[in-house]
């Protein structure tokens, strides 16, 4: 019973976003390896996003050329 709601609770922690879709794609296509550089590649993202936050380089973010990108 324990185990049903803790596999509930991870279903319902990570939904289907954008990046699992990529990963799905790339996944059935081509093979684990480039789904997981797919997963690699997002959070990399996210690490660098979140380091400039750390730094105080947040005020960047809102420049038009920055936004571009993300």
């Amino acid at each position: 019973m324990l185990f049903s709601y803790i596999l509930l609770g991870l279903s319902l922690s990570a939904p289907i976003g954008p990046i699992n879709a990529a990963q799905l794609d790339k996944g059935v296509r081509y093979g684990f390896w480039h789904a997981w550089l797919v997963g690699v590649g997002a959070m990399c993202a996210d690490a660098l996003f979140m380091l400039m936050i750390y730094l105080g380089l947040a005020q960047y973010v809102e420049l038009p050329l920055v936004k571009t990108f993300l």
